[in-house]
């Protein structure tokens, strides 16, 4: 895997890590705490926006021309499991097979090989995307020793809120220049999960901070995987939607309450503020709405699709970041 991966995550382009002590009450609020976990800094936001334009176009080019080979990206991932002293199986710690159920749901999401593909509503059946990317328990830990991929890790907490993130993750974590790391634990509130944005050198991100040590996805182990401890409707969507953010992707709302700003992404229609349920008839904005995307808000039973312009942000973030 090339060294650079990891730098994937910077879809929102923040300079300077808030103060997340004082965002406890809104990060536990929300759903996806991606998007409040860092600053926003508009100047850098539009010159990586510009690069990545860029960078798209410069593929369709290729691709047209008969020169661009696409090729499945495999990922390797390692699980760290974090919990309070339970058995394996209870609570947190929960088992090898929740694990590998979620790595299964991945897959069939970025490969569009989910059982539920046909469901997409008609009006979008023809921007449904293959990703192209696949994702594998590592193999080998990082000394060259065989693993299975998933780490268990004991803390002295029930529950881990994302102001305590850089606690919880020293207690096991891997290069995140050769592994993507996903953090399990109990999360606290409403909170579902989030990404880490990391440093990197690209247009706009000069600045960055250097979080290497904390670079990964976290999520409540109650939404990990579609069997074992997990809430009832669950189906392993939450992972999806923050490794869709870990390889570039913005919420389809852009993260603001106008019609006017987006997720930089063509073919998703424009909204205003982020869908709950399964209301496939929404329609905000002048438009129907995309309410089956992974980067939505929607039951987990209601998401079915990455679109092909998401395809080429990936794609494009995962090969030249």
């Amino acid at each position: 895997m090339k060294k650079s991966l990891p730098l994937a995550l910077f879809i929102f382009l923040m300079a300077l890590a808030a103060p997340l002590a004082a965002q406890k009450a809104n990060l536990t609020q929300e759903r996806c705490a991606t998007h409040l976990l860092h600053n926003h800094d508009h100047d850098k936001h539009e010159r990586f926006e510009g690069w990545l334009e860029k960078v798209i176009e410069k593929r369709r080019q290729l691709r047209a021309a008969g020169r661009l080979q696409e090729q499945v990206h495999t990922i390797p991932v390692v699980v760290h499991v974090i919990h309070s002293g339970q058995p394996i199986g209870q609570g947190s710690n929960i088992t090898d097979e929740q694990v590998r159920s979620q790595i299964d749901v991945l897959n069939q999401d970025f490969r569009r090989l989910n059982a539920d593909a046909n469901q997409t509503r008609a009006e979008f059946q023809g921007v449904a995307a293959d990703i192209g990317i696949e994702f594998a328990l590592a193999v080998q830990d990082p000394e060259g020793l065989p693993t299975t991929g998933i780490q268990r890790a004991r803390g002295d907490q029930s529950q881990w809120n994302p102001a305590e993130q850089v606690v919880m993750k020293s207690l096991s974590y891997w290069p995140s220049d050769q592994y993507l790391n996903i953090w399990v634990a109990d999360l606290p509130g409403q909170l579902l999960g989030y990404a880490q944005f990391p440093v990197s050198n690209l247009p706009g991100l000069e600045d960055s901070p250097n979080t290497a040590t904390t670079d990964g996805v976290v999520i409540d182990y109650q939404f990990f995987g579609n069997q074992g401890n997990i809430i009832n409707n669950t189906s392993g969507r939450t992972t999806t939607h923050e490794v869709g953010h870990y390889l570039g992707l913005r919420h389809i709302w852009g993260d603001a309450s106008s019609c006017e700003v987006d997720d930089f992404v063509a073919d998703t229609p424009p909204t205003n503020s982020p869908h709950y349920g399964c209301n496939l008839d929404r329609a905000v904005c002048g438009s129907l709405n995309m309410v089956q995307n992974y980067m939505d808000y929607s039951d987990d039973g209601c998401m079915n699709l990455f679109t092909q312009d998401q395809k080429e942000r990936m794609r494009a973030v995962l090969e030249n970041s």
